[in-house]
């Protein structure tokens, strides 16, 4: 009985350690799409998803893992279900070092990545705005040093739809459809 405890916590160990995976673009339009209620700006819920985009140490400058989920992303953003939204790319950084060089870091990577998305991707500039947090929104704030703190975080600025008015506009849909439209 012992080996086989022994042996399961071999394999949570092992397994706690490997990287999930970088999001899919069918996992990031599902997080994206504006039905979704998963990030709270005021009062308005509105859908998001937190990316762990690399960047060359105290840079803006992507790393060749950062552009393979930036083309996961500019895929999603590409999709009919995605493609009239607005999207507000914030860059967070964790609490080492001090305050203002973070938060101008933080700047800096949002609008490296806005630029990636225009530039490689062909996503249109009007779409998306770059904000950079710093260390003020911290995802971990317990552990403000925690890697879980760097990332860019992509909120989609269009209203939420209601279940009701999404079934309205696919019925419109399938009618022009249906007449050729």
């Amino acid at each position: 009985m012992k080996q086989i405890n022994l042996l399961t916590l071999v394999i949570l160990i092992g397994t706690s350690q490997v990287q999930a995976a970088d999001p899919t673009a069918n996992e990031i339009i599902r997080s994206l799409a504006p039905i979704a209620n998963s990030h709270s700006q005021g009062n308005k819920q509105l859908p998001a998803i937190d990316l762990e985009v690399h960047f060359e140490s105290g840079s803006a400058k992507l790393t060749n893992s950062a552009r393979s989920l930036l083309a996961n992303l500019g895929t999603a953003l590409k999709d009919e279900r995605l493609a009239a939204s607005r999207f507000e790319v914030i860059g967070h950084t964790d609490a080492k070092g001090e305050r203002a060089y973070n938060q101008m870091l933080s700047e800096r990577r949002a609008r490296a990545v806005v630029a990636y998305l225009v530039t490689e991707l062909h996503i249109e500039k009007n779409r998306l705005t770059a904000v950079g947090k710093g260390e003020d929104a911290l995802k971990d704030p317990i552990n403000a040093n925690s890697g879980a703190n760097r990332r860019v975080q992509i909120v989609n600025l269009t209203p939420i739809r209601s279940t009701a008015e999404i079934r309205k506009i696919e019925q419109k849909r399938a009618n022009d459809i249906l007449k050729g439209k």
